[in-house]
């Protein structure tokens, strides 16, 4: 046998063993029959009254203060390379004076800020047989704050129209979100049946209901938004510079904006959302503008439910407006007249699974690796020292 042989047949050898080595971490980190217990959804909550859910994809950080959430990949520490935040920030009246169902500023009618009020936050496991299939938040709107302070996150210029934080202050709200541990199929039904259908992935995914009730209208034709605004952590490793941009996935066309962009320069300079059509979900991406691959999302139901006194349930159309405004993009979320009932809408921040910094994402993979190529060089060491 000459050497250039044996040293083939070494090499293939190292590979033989390595082989069973991933097989053996893998059966090691599951067992037999065994759930994975690294997937399992957990939680913890900070002296500050903040709450932090994890998954082995995503973590979200929820604010003690108002609706709130900092979310990133869990491999990604603390965000280093894709931290999001979005924030339920305003709760506004409009009269829609265009006719296009999506909310302008220059309609405002009264606004109040939800970081005005108290805030409960609440959070609980579900359990099946020992095993978390999924973990929930929840927000609850209290009396207005003894002392008043703005959310960090509204706009530099103030929004037009009247303040009602006082008005506002009986109107209940509340942000009930959920992680699940698998795919979760849900349905929008009201008296005439199913409306609308989404997939939650289990996970990746914050889904929430907002509910709201007892909302004081002016007329019989005013509605109601809800400001949420979207915005890029800044990442240390760019030198606090915005990596990502703002991507909306609409019918006829994808608008691309940055967390600079300013377009909220005159009165009702809100675009309308365009819906997707054959989908009742509807999303705007945070994409990572050096590899181009969409990381972070919002998304809606195109579709909410009204329960009127007596129970009867009335399925809407949800329409959705949006605006950069130089340190974020801020979206309303538009639903009609309600007086006298109560609405119920279904919006969801998460990542994409497929986006995963590959940080730390295969460290178990490049330790048996590493063990492999030490196996490797030292059989082609033990070849050559035969020639």
């Amino acid at each position: 046998m000459n050497k250039r042989t044996t040293l083939m047949l070494g090499l293939l050898l190292a590979l033989f063993v390595l082989e069973p080595m991933v097989v053996t971490v893998n059966a090691q980190a599951n067992g037999p029959n065994q759930p994975d217990m690294r997937r399992m959804p957990r939680y913890q909550r900070g002296n500050d009254g903040t709450v932090t859910i994890f998954t082995d994809i995503i973590s979200i950080k929820a604010n003690a203060e108002f609706p709130m959430f900092h979310f990133w990949y869990t491999n990604d520490q603390n965000g280093s390379f894709a931290l999001f935040k979005a924030g339920y920030t305003t709760l506004i009246e409009f009269e829609d004076e265009n006719a296009d169902g999506a909310f302008q500023q220059d309609e405002v009618i009264q606004f109040a800020s939800l970081s005005a009020y108290e805030w409960t936050l609440q959070v609980g496991t579900v359990e099946d047989n020992g095993l978390t299939t999924e973990i929930w938040l929840k927000y609850t709107k209290g009396a207005i704050k003894t002392y008043r302070v703005m959310a960090p996150h509204d706009p530099e210029r103030p929004m037009l129209g009247t303040g009602a934080i006082e008005t506002f202050e009986d109107v209940t709200l509340q942000i009930w979100a959920h992680v699940y541990l698998e795919d979760y199929s849900g349905e929008v039904v009201d008296s005439n049946g199913t409306r609308a259908y989404y997939l939650v992935e289990g996970g990746t995914e914050l889904k929430m209901d907002i509910e709201i009730g007892n909302f004081p209208f002016s007329s019989e034709t005013s509605m109601v938004a809800i400001q949420t605004h979207l915005h890029e952590g800044l990442s240390r490793e760019d030198g606090n510079l915005l990596r990502h941009r703002f991507e909306t996935r609409e019918r006829n066309r994808n608008v691309t904006m940055t967390s600079d962009m300013n377009w909220n320069t005159e009165d009702g300079n809100e675009t309308r959302f365009e819906t997707m059509t054959g989908s009742d979900v509807q999303q705007i991406d945070m994409v990572d503008s050096i590899t181009d691959v969409a990381q972070g999302f919002f998304r809606w139901v195109d579709t909410a439910v009204i329960t009127w006194l007596g129970g009867e349930q009335e399925a809407v159309n949800v329409t959705a407006s949006y605006v950069p405004y130089g340190t974020g993009l801020a979206v309303y979320l538009a639903y009609p007249n309600f007086d006298n009932g109560t609405l119920l809408h279904d919006p969801s921040i998460g990542v994409d699974e497929n986006g995963t910094p590959l940080i730390g994402l295969l460290s178990e993979q490049v330790l048996v690796l590493g063990i492999g190529a030490v196996a490797i060089v030292a059989l082609a060491a033990i070849v050559l020292r035969r020639r």
